[in-house]
């Protein structure tokens, strides 16, 4: 949580002036921990995951949010996660400090000291910063600062939008100093195989994967291409569950980021695969290179007479 400041309030400010929104009824639909994860993240929590949340079946959306926090892990390779642990430390902190009528961590301050952390320095004016001024605080950060002001004079402060230039500059180094940046953040939590008939001792492999659900890098933020690839590892074992054929392959994929939107096809990866007449399983293993995820599926058919039948 002490890197990427600029990314973080970068998107404070957009939330902040702008708002963001969830599809309220689909949300009320879900279970109350369901609605409880989507409202403790709500800053955090990127556009296309929001989309995803609500729609997934109960299974699912306990795999997505053990994957939110997985992503977000500074040390997977840890039993600990700092960054789930300290954004949790910062909501419980923001409701201790500031108590404006309502949950500390919901108001504007609470939401500018769990995006940037602590300031540098946090100076206090409850009587305004000049004799005819409302009552203010100025936060500062290393290289920029934030105001906060109470128009009402109740103890309710907001956020004062800094002047249109300030937030272009910080906008500007944000976009120069962020790295790589998965767009969308999605997990592939499923796929389709199938099988299909392809002429005498031939049958074809078909996996199919909603472009939607695959976590992509921005290459180029220029021309506003994203990519991944994707590692499809086959295995063919007999009626005896001994493996007799094992097939892997690298499939590079490169879209443009408008184009996410519409996009509303699968992608068909078809694999043939030469088999004699018996019964066959296929165990196949999807690995996104972008975000490590990686999920199986086993399915069952028969091949007979050059023909093949999911029994």
């Amino acid at each position: 949580m002490k890197t990427g400041r600029w990314s973080l309030l970068v998107l404070f400010l957009l939330q902040t002036l702008a708002g963001c929104s969830l599809s309220s009824r689909a949300v009320r639909s879900l279970p109350a921990s369901d609605q409880q994860f989507l409202s403790e993240v709500r800053y955090i929590i990127t556009k296309e995951e929001k989309k995803i949340f609500p729609s997934l079946g109960a299974e699912e959306r306990q795999k997505f949010i053990e994957e939110f926090w997985k992503k977000r892990d500074p040390s997977p390779s840890t039993d600990e996660n700092e960054f789930r642990d300290e954004y949790y430390e910062r909501i419980d902190k923001a409701n201790r400090l500031f108590r404006e009528g309502s949950s500390g961590w919901l108001t504007d301050r609470g939401r500018a000291y769990i995006l940037l952390g602590d300031p540098e320095r946090r100076n206090t004016y409850p009587s305004g910063y000049t004799f005819y001024d409302r009552p203010m605080e100025i936060w500062y950060y290393k290289y920029f600062t934030i105001v906060f002001i109470d128009y009402t004079f109740t103890g309710v402060y907001k956020l004062e939008p800094l002047s249109v230039q300030q937030i272009g500059v910080i906008t500007s180094s944000q976009m120069r100093l962020k790295p790589e940046i998965l767009v969308p953040n999605r997990v592939v939590f499923d796929f389709e195989a199938i099988i299909e008939k392809d002429g005498a001792g031939t049958v074809n492999l078909i996996v199919e994967i909603p472009y939607e659900k695959m976590s992509m890098i921005e290459k180029s933020a220029r021309s506003g291409t994203i990519a991944t690839s994707l590692k499809v590892t086959v295995l063919i074992s007999d009626a005896k569950n001994e493996t007799i054929l094992q097939k892997e392959k690298i499939y590079p994929i490169s879209l443009q980021t408008n184009a996410l939107e519409t996009l509303t096809k699968n992608l068909v990866i078809q694999l043939p695969l030469e088999l004699a007449p018996g019964k066959y399983s296929a165990l196949v293993t999807i690995e996104n290179d972008t975000d490590k995820s990686q999920v199986s599926k086993k399915i069952k058919f028969n091949v007979e007479q050059g023909e093949a039948n999911e029994p």
